[in-house]
């Protein structure tokens, strides 16, 4: 395993309602370093939200970064962060010209469509809030067959924000999913699928989850999401390379971990590379990920 490529929100990030075992993270970011794992986090957050992230929860400052549900990638550039201008241009012919602020228009019509905050908007990706009862099968056909009307290949990603309450929908390119943009970040560090490993959570990773690249969805995604996977999955033929954490790893000393956010994500690279498990059985191992990657302050408060 070369590349692990991770959502943010309720996968890495112990934000939702499931509690996160406290060696989670350390014993992650250990096995990481242990391996000379490359890190690239996949978000359908901006990047100024990505970094505020990284700082708030204590992560690993990542090699790659995917922002805005998969429409922009970031290379790590020193202390800075270089925008890939090739994946912007790669992904720009799906819309036939146009730019976020044209889909608005397009779109106005459509009164079920919320817009999300300006500061959600970015130039390939336009972002709504749909009412929790919706039915997004009906709101979808509409969408499509307006989009195809007007030559535009268009990718329309539903998720849900427990949080708020409400459904969400971003409008992408065809072309610029996050399993677009995992490819994309695999030729840009020469990796193949066997190298690398996806984990996600919600409606919007559940095409990559359930794709030729080994993945794992961690134990605290909804039930939705895991069944939409499997369905995915099996559909795709791929459920050799698609592994849903259950909390079935324990670690030297009696710890265990229960599958949820980091701790499924170890569970899934465990999984995919089942030598790596000696690591967790070595006491010795355990505590100095331990050691090196306590957690203090506010992220650290977060654990249960």
């Amino acid at each position: 395993m070369k590349l692990l490529c991770t959502d943010l929100d309720r996968t890495l990030l112990p934000n939702g309602d499931e509690s996160e075992s406290p060696a989670a993270r350390p014993v992650l970011w250990h096995l990481l370093q242990s391996h000379a794992v490359a890190l690239a986090y996949v978000s359908g957050r901006d990047l100024a939200r990505i970094l505020k992230s990284v700082q708030q929860y204590e992560l690993q400052k990542p090699d790659v970064i995917v922002a805005d549900v998969g429409t922009s990638v970031y290379v790590r550039d020193g202390e800075g962060w270089l925008l890939q201008e090739a994946w912007q241009l790669q992904i720009a012919d799906d819309w036939n010209g146009l730019d976020s602020e044209d889909m608005r228009e397009l779109l106005a019509s459509f009164n079920e469509l919320e817009d999300q905050e300006a500061d959600r908007q970015t130039r390939f990706k336009r972002s709504y809030y749909l009412p929790r009862e919706l039915d997004t099968e009906n709101l979808k056909l509409r969408l499509e067959e307006l989009l195809a009307g007007q030559g535009i290949k268009a990718s329309l990603v539903f998720s849900d924000d427990p949080q708020k309450n409400v459904q969400l929908l971003d409008v992408l390119p065809l072309h610029a999913t996050k399993v677009d943009a995992i490819r994309h970040v695999q030729k840009l560090l020469e990796v193949d699928n066997e190298q690398t490993l996806f984990s996600g959570d919600s409606g919007n990773d559940v095409t990559a989850l359930a794709s030729e690249i080994p993945s794992v969805t961690v134990r605290n995604a909804d039930l939705p999401t895991r069944e939409a996977v499997r369905r995915l999955a099996a559909l795709n033929a791929t459920e050799a390379s698609s592994y849903q954490a259950e909390g079935a790893l324990s670690l030297a000393g009696g710890r265990a971990l229960n599958g949820n956010y980091a701790a499924g994500i170890v569970e899934g690279l465990v999984h995919f590379n089942s030598a790596w498990s000696e690591l967790l059985d070595s006491e010795a191992w355990v505590a100095k990920a331990l050691e090196l990657y306590a957690l203090q302050g506010e992220a650290g408060s977060l654990q249960a």
